[in-house]
């Protein structure tokens, strides 16, 4: 941004508030208040702040999201497999009374459902099969 008017107190304070909750990057924090992320910089040094920014941080917590998420999919999983073998045990409950059509298309579901689940089980590269899984949903 051109140089300006210097920034007011408030303005200041806001930017080295954000600068200390330490959850925003340098460029968001800039484009939030409308300054340069020259700025911004400029604002932590002066108040001794010597690690903002640091990108060390970011990507630990990048890391320990991107596991939590791994664990909550791998939960839904296996809450998935709970809900899939209750309606298969109500759908195997309810075929004697189904008609021939019906019963056409739910065993042709259960094939394709089937086929699915083994491909799932697939080790491509020497992976566990969640481990292949989590590197399919990650990309890494």
């Amino acid at each position: 941004m051109p140089q300006g008017k210097p920034l007011d107190d408030k303005t200041r304070a806001a930017i080295l508030n954000d600068i200390r909750v330490d959850e925003k990057s340098c460029r968001g924090i800039a484009r939030e208040h409308g300054v340069d992320p020259g700025t911004v910089s400029r604002i932590a040094k002066q108040a001794g702040i010597t690690d903002a920014f640091q990108r060390g941080k970011t990507k630990k917590a990048t890391e320990a999201a991107q596991a939590d998420a791994a664990s909550d999919r791998a939960s839904l999983a296996t809450a998935s497999l709970v809900v899939a073998k209750r309606a298969l045990k109500r759908m195997d409950e309810a075929l004697p009374q189904a008609s021939a059509r019906d019963a056409a298309v739910a065993f042709g579901i259960a094939v394709d459902k089937h086929r699915q689940l083994v491909e799932m089980d697939r080790d491509p590269e020497g992976l566990a099969a969640v481990d292949a899984w989590l590197r399919g949903i990650t990309g890494q």
